[in-house]
């Protein structure tokens, strides 16, 4: 866990200050742990120390265009990969969904088809006095 946390923090620090986040809460969303396991461990204090430290920099001019060539391509890949991720594990759901809908008897090609607009009239029993006034009497 805290090997995870220090490539969080590693990659992080290659990135544009602000574009991942560093707090206790973002960074257990990002290894997959609860927040409180990061805090009995003490690596709050280390994410903190962290973020203080990005802050400083970033507000001292630190930023990103000092960096190497070398570390603007690590940083490009790091995201390009966690893009794949993401494109990897929405295809993942997109598949389990249409495995479900044939399985309950549904044609998973019409989970594609887009919605019919709803019905937006208004009955007559919401019209005003006046009109129903005058068709009964």
């Amino acid at each position: 866990m805290t090997e995870k946390v220090a490539k969080y923090v590693e990659d992080s620090a290659l990135l544009p200050y602000g574009k991942l986040p560093l707090s206790t809460l973002a960074v257990a969303k990002a290894i997959g742990h609860d927040r409180r396991v990061l805090k009995k461990y003490g690596l709050d204090i280390v994410i903190a120390a962290a973020e203080k430290k990005a802050g400083r920099d970033a507000k001292l001019g630190r930023d990103t265009k000092r960096r190497s060539l070398e570390e603007r391509v690590d940083a490009a890949k790091l995201e390009a990969d966690k893009l794949g991720e993401q494109v990897n594990s929405l295809l993942a759901q997109l598949a389990l969904m249409e495995a479900n809908a044939k399985r309950i008897g549904i044609d998973p090609e019409e989970l594609y088809r887009p919605l019919t607009p709803p019905d937006r009239r208004v009955a007559n029993i919401f019209g005003s006095k006046k009109s129903s006034s005058r068709g009964h009497r």
